[in-house]
């Protein structure tokens, strides 16, 4: 990693880097559920780790997570990667971690709801 910048706008925590791997290495570390977890740690361990899970993804681009901190009632979070092509076949890399994560949808919730009579 270099030229690190990091800023906490509107309770939100954005880091920005260059990493110096190719954006497909990137996007694998970050999107593989093994590789992630050497940089996350691994999901909901009960370890004291936070549990996290992919909400979305913009294949290449972006991956969003909701992230919770088992330990304490603190609501769910959003962290935001998103990662584009650098020069010299490096990585830009952008961290957002916000203090509202999305709703989580039902796994049916692609349309409208009905309701049946009895």
């Amino acid at each position: 990693m270099s030229d690190a910048d990091t800023e906490n706008t509107n309770e939100n925590i954005v880091l920005e880097c260059l990493l110096e791997s190719p954006p497909e290495k990137v996007w694998r570390a970050l999107t593989v559920p093994e590789l992630a977890a050497g940089w996350l740690g691994e999901p909901g361990d009960g370890g004291g780790e936070p549990a996290y899970e992919i909400l979305d993804t913009e294949p290449c681009s972006r991956v969003r997570y909701t992230w919770r901190d088992e330990e304490t009632d603190a609501p769910d979070t959003l962290v935001t990667f998103e990662i584009s092509p650098a020069p010299d076949g490096n990585t830009w890399f952008r961290l957002t971690h916000s203090h509202c994560a999305m709703p989580r949808l039902a796994a049916n919730s692609n349309g409208a709801p009905t309701a049946r009579a009895a």
